[in-house]
């Protein structure tokens, strides 16, 4: 009797051995499968989203201390002078920076939203609230009370008028590269971006536009108030108008929470200056030491948007090739906030994706190599009596090894052919348990309370693209190799010592 009709015989007639083999093996090759085709779809999702969005190097100083890297004298006027004595990131290498192959835009994160009265009339916020308790718009209910009322009359009343007429100013070298413009939370309408090297230029929302009948060449005067009194002190800021943005999704506001310079609407992207003006303003107001403007201002946080994310190890070469900035002083890193806040679903799917295929599959190996093992060593008797008539051992072996391939090969092609049907019901399922978290609105407005800085980011939607999930011959071989591999290893390991007694000692055993 030939090694394969002998196989056949003992898994037919050992009908309840077979099928519980069968099943762990169909069950470990399920899983595979399944973890495979959705970890690859997840991942392929995910490459084809990233493409869409703007990849950057992001450069970031590290915390030393300030002694190491300037000192502070005076000038003629008794100003604060920061002289550097380190070779820092300064504004005089963003040429050199977006000179480098492969970078298209400079963003510099070091610039805070900044506000300052315009009269200009706004979308209401928190003090535009404050002056409806005051003029008795509002209901006296809940924390709303009379005392409240009077406080906003007599306390606070000309300080909450002018800074609900009050605009956040978000400083940039270039507007074109700011977050909000390449994730596509706003968009130029009208006009031009802010460029490097321009003076007293502003881009403002449409709305605002709107709202106060402004139009490109206009100029808005700001000038600093007293934030306890509302009093206006120091010389007024006028900047041009050249550029009008439009806003792709509606900013959620809270009357009685959200300031009127934290509503994206009424803020005005401006040029640097505007930030030491600001500041220098208030220096003088508040009787500070005052800090004389720098010919050349250093940068602690910049993002270099790259043409693509390949390209991010030789930006990465060249940068650090530039002796004139002792790159000691910082750490660069992947600029993909967007991407990791917005595909955050797909890249869980991913990491599930792991788990199902490795922790369940493995565990049913294991299962199954104990199984495998115990009904290897039950079957002495049978090794002896097959050896006692003159049966090779090699023979004996490779009977084994087929039973137990076969039925790993017939198990593979079984979950092979339920795989489709069962990943996507699965793959669904985990798609939408994991963008149920998500959100309708696209983008959202956070501000940083250290730092005033506004960020506009892309969310994780609330639903996700439909995917389809195929196994591919990559992953079918892999997996099928994986499965036979298994048997084959097992069978050998367990039979291969009862095998290599004599005869008569397995059935005096037995």
């Amino acid at each position: 009797m030939g090694i394969g009709k002998r196989a056949f015989l003992y898994v037919t007639r050992k009908r309840m051995r077979s099928i519980l083999l069968f099943l762990l093996f169909f069950a470990s090759g399920l899983f595979f499968l399944m973890g495979l085709s959705i970890k690859q779809v997840a991942k392929k999702a995910a490459e084809d989203f990233q493409k869409t969005l703007t990849t950057g190097l992001r450069i970031e100083g590290k915390m030393v201390d300030p002694s190491s890297l300037w000192n502070i004298s005076k000038n003629e006027k008794g100003e604060d002078i920061i002289r550097y004595h380190a070779p820092l990131m300064m504004e005089e290498h963003i040429e050199e920076f977006l000179a480098i192959e492969g970078v298209k835009g400079f963003y510099s994160e070091d610039m805070a939203c900044l506000s300052a009265y315009t009269g200009l009339s706004l979308r209401p916020g928190y003090y535009s609230w404050c002056q409806d308790v005051a003029h008795g718009n509002v209901p006296l209910e809940g924390d709303i009370t009379k005392e409240f009322q009077d406080y906003l009359i007599e306390e606070s009343y000309n300080a909450d008028k002018v800074k609900a007429q009050s605009n956040g100013f978000l400083g940039v070298y270039d507007s074109e590269w700011h977050p909000a413009f390449i994730n596509g939370a706003v968009e130029l309408v009208e006009g031009r971006h802010i460029r490097i090297g321009d003076k007293a230029k502003a881009v403002i929302s449409d709305k605002l536009a709107e709202n106060n009948n402004l139009k490109l060449g206009d100029k808005i005067k700001a000038q600093n108030t007293d934030i306890f009194t509302g009093e206006f002190y120091g010389s007024i800021y006028e900047t041009e108008i050249v550029g009008i943005f439009h806003i792709n999704f509606e900013q959620p506001i809270t009357p009685d929470k959200t300031l009127e310079w934290d509503i994206l609407e009424n803020s005005v992207f401006c040029t640097p200056e505007f930030d030491f003006w600001s500041r220098h303003e208030g220096q003088l107001h508040k009787d500070m030491p005052v800090t004389a403007e720098e010919s050349d201002k250093r940068l602690y946080t910049v993002v270099l948007f790259l043409e693509e994310p390949a390209l991010l190890d030789n930006v990465k070469e060249k940068l650090l090739a530039m002796d004139s900035i002792d790159w000691n002083y910082y750490d660069m890193g992947t600029y993909d906030k967007d991407y990791q806040t917005a595909a955050a679903p797909l890249l869980s799917m991913m990491r599930i994706s792991d788990l199902l295929a490795v922790i369940p599959a493995i565990g049913t190996l294991a299962i199954l190599s104990l199984v495998l093992m115990i009904w290897m060593r039950s079957r002495s008797y049978e090794i002896g009596i097959l050896s006692s008539i003159g049966i090779k051992k090699k023979t004996i072996l490779l009977q084994f090894f087929t039973e137990c391939c076969g039925i790993a090969a017939a198990a593979f092609l079984a979950a092979l052919l339920c795989s489709g049907s069962v990943i996507k019901l699965a793959g669904d399922a985990l798609q939408a348990q994991l963008y149920s978290s998500g959100f309708e609105e696209k983008y959202e407005v956070v501000v940083q309370l250290e730092t005033s800085q506004m960020d506009i980011n892309l969310l994780p939607q609330a639903k996700g693209d439909a995917l389809d999930y195929p196994v591919t011959p990559g992953e079918a071989c892999f997996v099928f190799l994986i499965l036979t591999g298994t048997a084959a290893i097992t069978s050998v390991l367990s039979s291969g010592r009862m095998i290599g007694q004599r005869p008569w000692e397995v059935l005096h055993r037995k």
